[in-house]
């Protein structure tokens, strides 16, 4: 298993930034890359685990980010934001199923086979029940619930997607696990350090999945390329989840890449053109996401979505 760290370019983005949003409570850049290598260290290796929360948009996203190396976050917290099931039960008629509540049922029992077979049959898991594709449409009451996870839980780490335009769920995710980390920090409490798993873009070096954005801003990173033994592990686990099996087939399965997380501007959209999601009728665009990114933002600074 190979792993390659890529510079940081901290000076782009002033000292303020590097001293805190970006490495949270770990002080200096050089402890936030210490979390990041323990944190996202290979199954077996010999790395304190930090404390860890994993904030995920739908059950299988966890599995992509981190499958070959799940085994290590037995005592993570891990949260789905929706029920990975759609509401106009596209969806769930196309996988065969009749009613909305037997879809969302069977994406609940791939998820709980895949920790049972990860060895993770008794890990502390929340799934917050928002719909599928809904998310967008929910950020202020995620952010609340997620600072109250934050309090309970007390991460040191926050896994979550980046903000790519590559599903409207990934980046309600993003969104949420951002500014319920500032103001948890603003009420006083510690920062997480929030580290990003690849997924998908539409962005101008699109190359499929497990590829991150570019950002303007290099961000401490770390690639790990698969070895066959780590490979037909995370494919057993992929495959407990037999409705995503179409769409599961178009990710990477010879590399996880995970980095700090930059600052990012949701009132604008994460790249110059289409995202990934304006060409699918997934109920968003990237033009009402950002708007709904800044009404949630105005409630926020004058105090409405305060817990």
């Amino acid at each position: 298993m190979g792993t390659v760290f890529i510079g940081t370019g901290m000076a782009a983005f002033g000292k303020a930034v590097a001293s805190e949003y970006v490495v949270g409570s770990a002080r200096s850049m050089h402890a936030a890359e210490d979390l990041l290598r323990r944190a996202t260290a290979p199954d077996g290796a010999d790395l304190a685990m930090p404390r860890a929360m994993v904030v995920m948009a739908h059950a299988d996203d966890e599995t992509i980010a981190l499958g070959a190396r799940i085994g290590r976050f037995h005592e993570a917290h891990f949260i789905h934001v929706t029920d990975g099931a759609p509401r106009n039960e596209e969806d769930s008629r196309t996988h065969g199923f009749s009613f909305l509540a037997d879809y969302r049922q069977a994406r609940e029992f791939e998820l709980t086979e895949m920790f049972a077979r990860a060895g993770l049959d008794r890990v502390s898991r929340n799934c917050l029940n928002h719909p599928d594709q809904e998310a967008s449409l929910n950020l202020v009451e995620i952010t609340r619930e997620l600072i109250r996870h934050i309090k309970h839980h007390e991460p040191e780490v926050i896994f979550t997607h980046p903000y790519e335009g590559g599903h409207p769920d990934h980046d309600a995710c993003a969104f949420a696990v951002h500014h319920a980390v500032g103001l948890h920090r603003a009420e006083g409490g510690r920062r997480p350090l929030i580290l990003e798993a690849s997924f998908y873009n539409a962005g101008p070096r699109e190359g499929g999945s497990s590829m991150f954005l570019d950002v303007a801003m290099t961000m401490p990173s770390v690639t790990y390329d698969l070895s066959p033994a780590d490979r037909k592990r995370k494919h057993a686990l992929l495959a407990c989840f037999a409705t995503q099996r179409a769409t599961l087939k178009e990710f990477s399965n010879d590399r996880e890449q995970y980095r700090i997380a930059p600052m990012y501007d949701f009132t604008r959209p994460p790249h110059q053109g289409r995202v990934h999601y304006d060409h699918y009728p997934w109920g968003m665009t990237s033009e009402r996401f950002c708007e709904l990114a800044t009404r949630a933002e105005i409630r926020f600074n004058e105090g409405n979505g305060a817990v």
